[in-house]
């Protein structure tokens, strides 16, 4: 099995037998280390190879449309979903920019151990940002969440207020009608953390929401109250159901039966319904299964049954109607339900042989909705109107932070070499310049044939799963092409995997002094051909780096030899460190991984220059105190006199102003439609911002009745300013992520705070994928 942390459960097939089996430490001592219940046994079979499954462990939790439609019927507000989106959007924006950001999404959705990321950062001091093939995969990740977000609603759930779990049964008959026991193992993504410290496990005490995929009636979504009680202390991250009750929970949930169900499990306190639980759907079918009785089942029943329900299944349509008629009647209304209940009929019918609906009545449920769609269904031959629901809303926020990442460019299609990092480059590269192009020639080959046949652009799309290159216009998929479009890339994942282990013998075999007879060995532990395999690594690395002879580059052959790349790579920093000062060497492995913030700022101030933009906000500024600077506000926007005096940082103070041009023509005294393709920013919500946040980040409030207060224009106060830092980009950062979380944190109004919020992360957005903020 070789987990990288201890299970709790396990999804197994085992001799006829299909079901989850969980630990038991009473079984530790006892003669038999497996039992198996005899709901268990599906038939007879003489097969006693244990096949794993799934086994639990911790999970990410993505919610989805239908989750999402019901969670809003429980009354869990609109701005909720908004300001969870937002905040996607702005982990995206700042992995383009922030390194411990870029490494936690790296690391989540990469393969695992595919490569060495916390060494890269952690011991060969690289950025990941900076680094071409590593910035590539960046932006394409950023590109297809992008996409789940537009296409399918996918936000993502903080890592520790919400996970996927396998449910299992009390075995002990503790818990109580209406109690759940979870324990979670608390999740971190620091690079500087230690690996070998104990994972930390958290019990719950307290209300959870709990649904499983798929869920379409009211009932689907449930809250349970998590205790805590020793006998299920060794059972982590799976959540148990009791035994008692009048009807099991899990049945309560989408008629789930435990066999291997995963369940969506939430403790996220904005997230947990206030409203009591709606009456759960009967799913116990009542529709006969066709059963043959009369003769032993061949292989042409199979694949007859197999060709009936690919052919008939029409899950997809009658989830598009029950998503159309939410949108009009809301997930209670009977028309609603009714498909709810259709579909439970139509995901029983590969069981019981029966549809629901034949395909002419689906038409007529169709032809009732007329030829009008929400716009989120985005389909090209369905006319669209703007939806109400949240849904819309957060589909048409999707759209407006499209452009930016639209504008990104991929480097692997162009034809350039990429700057080489010199700490990677070996003194006896030279030696393996001719074996390393035959090795990067047959990589090459190979790789484009993968792309060729499950229709990849670029090696970095093959990585990440994702073409990057499609258009943004094409219509999405359906769940039958969702799951085929998985399994495509799971087939591409094994091919490459297959490459990547072939490449690797190449490489080690053509190391003359390597020890032929065992290469796994002398690939970890041989010292004497250490120095050829650290060159040779050098050499590829340098040769895909600088070739330019082909239309698409392939940047990450060199990367599939990292550890060898780490090892150059500390070698040459520690070489610097002998040959030159200190002060030398750290400037030179200065990573400045906020440069790009910096570069933007700049330009700003320039463009404020250039076109002599007035300033809004009235200020006071001294030659004496040349970094500082004294801002004059009023307390509200009616104030004639009184006004509020704050001594404030001069990076501070520009970066209001900036923000506030940004935003100028956006601004307006009134509220936007919850249906505008782009909603306007109040300038009252505006004015509380900014105001907030000068008040409570800088010095002491002065009260002044003075009306003669200055306003300068940028170059004056520019007169002494040089090019933003590292650390005051870092600082302009961190200013940006506490303004917009004032937003997410006020809201007397339900979603003009979350726009204010949208707003502030669009602007580190621009500047983390285009690099400026205001025309070049």
């Amino acid at each position: 099995i070789n987990p990288h942390r201890q299970f709790s459960a396990i999804q197994i097939r085992y001799g006829g037998c299909k079901g989850v089996i969980s630990v038991n430490p009473d079984l530790d001592t006892a003669s038999h280390q497996l039992r198996i219940r005899k709901s268990m046994r599906k038939f007879n079979c003489s097969h006693d190879i244990l096949e794993l499954c799934r086994i639990s462990k911790p999970r990410p939790l993505y919610l989805n449309r239908q989750i999402i439609v019901l969670l809003s019927h429980r009354s869990i507000d609109d701005r909720t979903f908004i300001l969870l989106q937002n905040e996607h959007q702005h982990m995206l924006s700042e992995s383009l920019v922030y390194p411990p950001r870029a490494y936690e999404l790296l690391n989540e959705k990469l393969s695992r151990n595919l490569f060495p990321l916390r060494a890269l950062i952690h011991d060969a001091q690289l950025n990941l940002i900076q680094e071409p093939f590593f910035c590539q995969l960046l932006i394409t990740i950023g590109k297809f969440e992008l996409a789940q977000m537009r296409e399918r609603t996918r936000l993502k759930l903080p890592k520790n207020l919400a996970r996927n779990m396998i449910g299992i049964v009390d075995e002990y008959g503790v818990l109580e009608y209406g109690q759940v026991f979870i324990q979670y193992t608390e999740l971190t993504d620091d690079y500087m953390s230690n690996n070998s410290e104990p994972e930390k496990a958290t019990i719950l005490e307290q209300q959870v929401v709990v649904t499983k995929n798929p869920c379409h009636h009211p009932g689907d979504v449930r809250v349970f109250r998590a205790v805590d009680v020793p006998e299920l202390r060794h059972l982590k991250d799976v959540i148990v159901f009791p035994q008692r009750g009048q009807r099991p929970h899990p049945n309560e949930i989408s008629g789930s039966d435990l066999d291997g169900d995963e369940y969506a499990v939430i403790w996220h306190p904005a997230f947990i319904p206030q409203t009591p639980n709606d009456i759960p759907y009967d799913y116990d079918s009542h529709i006969p299964m066709k059963r043959i009785t009369d003769r032993p089942i061949n292989r042409l029943d199979i694949q007859s049954t197999v060709l009936d329900i690919s052919e008939q299944s029409c899950v997809g349509k009658l989830c598009s109607l029950h998503l159309a008629n939410m949108d009009l009647y809301g997930v209670a209304h009977p028309k609603t339900l009714a498909i709810a209940g259709y579909i439970a009929e139509e995901l029983d019918a590969p069981k019981t042989g029966q549809h629901p609906l034949a395909p002419k009545q689906i038409m007529e449920l169709q032809a009732e909705l007329g030829n009008e769609r929400p716009d989120y269904f985005d389909k090209l031959y369905y006319k669209s109107y703007p939806s109400k629901h949240v849904l819309g809303q957060l589909y048409r926020s999707c759209l407006r932070f499209e452009p930016n990442w639209i504008a990104v460019q991929t480097p692997p299609t162009t034809v350039y070499a990429s700057p080489i990092d010199q700490l990677l480059i070996h003194d006896l590269h030279t030696e393996h310049t001719s074996s390393v192009q035959e090795l990067a020639r047959i990589y090459r080959e190979a790789i484009m044939d993968i792309m060729y046949v499950y229709r990849y652009s670029s090696d970095v799309d093959l990585l990440c799963r994702y073409d990057s290159t499609s258009s943004k216009y094409r219509a999405p998929l359906t769940k039958q092409q969702t799951e085929s479009t998985c399994l495509v890339a799971d087939s591409a994942q094994v091919e490459f995997k297959q490459l990547m282990h072939r490449i690797r013998r190449l490489f080690y075999e053509d190391v003359s002094t390597c020890d032929k007879s065992n290469l796994h060995r002398c690939y970890r532990t041989c010292t004497q051909c250490a120095d050829r395999k650290m060159a040779k690594a050098s050499a590829l690395y340098i040769f895909c780096y600088t070739d330019v002879s082909h239309a698409r580059r392939i940047l990450s052959l060199p990367w599939l030899f990292a550890p060898l790349l780490i090892e150059t790579r500390k070698l040459n920093i520690k070489k610097q460190t002998k040959l030159f000062s200190p002060a030398y060497v750290a400037q030179m492995l200065e990573i400045q991984p906020y440069r790009i913030i910096g570069q933007a700022l700049q330009h700003a101030v320039q463009y404020f220059i250039d076109t002599n933009v007035p300033l809004h906000f009235h200020n006071i500024h001294s030659p004496e105190t040349p970094n500082t600077i004294t801002v004059s506000l009023r307390p509200t926007i009616a104030a004639k006199r009184l006004v509020l005096k704050r001594q404030i940082s001069l990076i501070d103070y520009l970066i209001i102003e900036i923000l506030r041009h940004y935003v100028h023509n956006s601004l307006s005294t009134k509220s936007s439609s919850i249906t505008d393709s782009k909603p306007t920013l109040l300038e009252s919500v505006w004015q509380h911002i900014l105001t907030y946040f000068i008040i409570n980040e800088c010095s002491p409030l002065a009260l002044s009745t003075a009306t003669n207060t200055t306003n300068s224009c940028v170059s004056s106060l520019m007169k002494d300013f040089g090019f933003w830092s590292d650390e005051q980009a870092y600082t302009t950062l961190q200013r940006f992520i506490k303004i917009s979380a004032q937003c997410a944190d006020h809201g007397p109004e339900p979603t003009n705070y979350a726009h204010a919020n949208e707003y502030l992360i669009s602007v580190l957005q621009k500047m983390a994928t285009t690099g400026f903020l205001f025309p070049m």
